[in-house]
């Protein structure tokens, strides 16, 4: 009876639902930020993987229309906050050939791209964003 029992055990075990990772928390920010004197509105939306702590998502300049690839990490620290490290890319973006006389530029991207450095809490994302070497403040607020 035993013997029998075994196999039973182990086909509904088989058979049983797989557990549903957890849902990853959305995380969106807005707000207004100055690059090279000219106000910028933008919008930051991405998820955080909560094991291995990958953020993805978007980086969007309202103001040029212009969306970007936000990818990077999202690590936790004490009170809650949170620290996001990532690269913004302009991901396929038209490219620059000229040439005048035999010297010129080939494949040089139109959009540069930049790294997102910020802590993170509930209802702010303040920090820096770097782009072709010169540092920007930013922060936004988080949206509801």
């Amino acid at each position: 009876m035993k013997r029998a029992a075994l196999p039973l055990a182990v086909l509904l075990a088989a058979c049983a639902p797989a557990t549903q990772p957890a849902a990853q928390p959305v995380y969106s920010y807005a707000g207004e930020a100055r690059f090279l004197l000219t106000p910028q509105k933008i919008r930051v939306t991405y998820t955080v993987d909560p094991v291995t702590h990958e953020a993805r998502g978007e980086y969007r300049n309202l103001t040029s229309g212009g969306t970007f690839i936000l990818r990077g990490t999202q690590l936790p620290r004490p009170g809650g906050a949170a620290t996001l490290t990532a690269t913004i890319d302009p991901g396929d973006t038209p490219r620059l050939n000229a040439s005048l006389l035999g010297f010129g530029v080939s494949n040089v991207p139109l959009r540069a791209s930049g790294l997102l450095s910020a802590a993170v809490t509930d209802t702010l994302l303040s920090g820096t964003l770097t782009v072709s070497g010169v540092k920007h403040n930013v922060t936004l607020r988080a949206e509801r």
